[in-house]
């Protein structure tokens, strides 16, 4: 009888320590699942932070450029929402004319120019002051030296120099309301 109660109490001891065993696995479990569980809440909240703050930026933009400077900004504001939302289109560019000037050294300058403008309704006013333009743009380019259009960055300067030229005989406010970007086609100096 002494005999038979022997095993028992090594049963017990084998099963604490598969309790113990036990115990570890499911608190190391547990702390898993509360580390993905924070991973992914943390993981979402930043992408919903970037997101929130992405939207913030261009809408705080878009109000800092019309806030405070009349209805001129703001519609420049407008205009730009609206253009995001537009397919691209094509760049709408219009034959200014050829001009042929002496240049005051005694030189000649031939030159095609054109001009790109918002659309096709502003190609129509660019025809419609064609005459005043051409007169304006013949003064401009008669007034310079050879060495006033030499070199690619007098070129650049010039072509900002007709562009404003243009822009002031349209009466533009921005370059929406005039002219773009003025372009030689051809430039020639003899």
């Amino acid at each position: 009888m002494a005999e038979a109660k022997k095993p028992a109490p090594q049963a017990d001891a084998h099963d604490a320590p598969k309790a113990k065993k036990n115990t570890v696995l499911y608190i190391v479990i547990g702390l898993l699942v509360v580390v993905i569980l924070a991973g992914g809440g943390f993981a979402t909240w930043l992408f919903f932070t970037l997101s929130a703050n992405q939207s913030y930026g261009d809408t705080a933009a878009a109000v800092s450029e019309g806030d405070g400077h009349g209805d001129g900004e703001t519609k420049k504001a407008k205009k730009k929402e609206k253009k995001k939302g537009e397919p691209t289109e094509a760049p709408v560019f219009t034959k200014l004319d050829t001009f042929t000037v002496n240049l005051a050294n005694g030189t000649v300058l031939q030159t095609e120019i054109h001009v790109q403008v918002l659309d096709e309704k502003q190609s129509e006013v660019i025809k419609s002051y064609l005459p005043r333009l051409s007169s304006q743009v013949n003064l401009l380019l008669s007034s310079k030296k050879q060495e006033d259009i030499a070199t690619l960055e007098a070129k650049v300067k010039l072509m900002d120099e007709i562009k404003q030229t243009i822009n002031k005989v349209l009466g533009a406010k921005d370059d929406e309301d005039g002219v773009m970007s003025v372009e030689f086609k051809t430039f020639i100096v003899q």
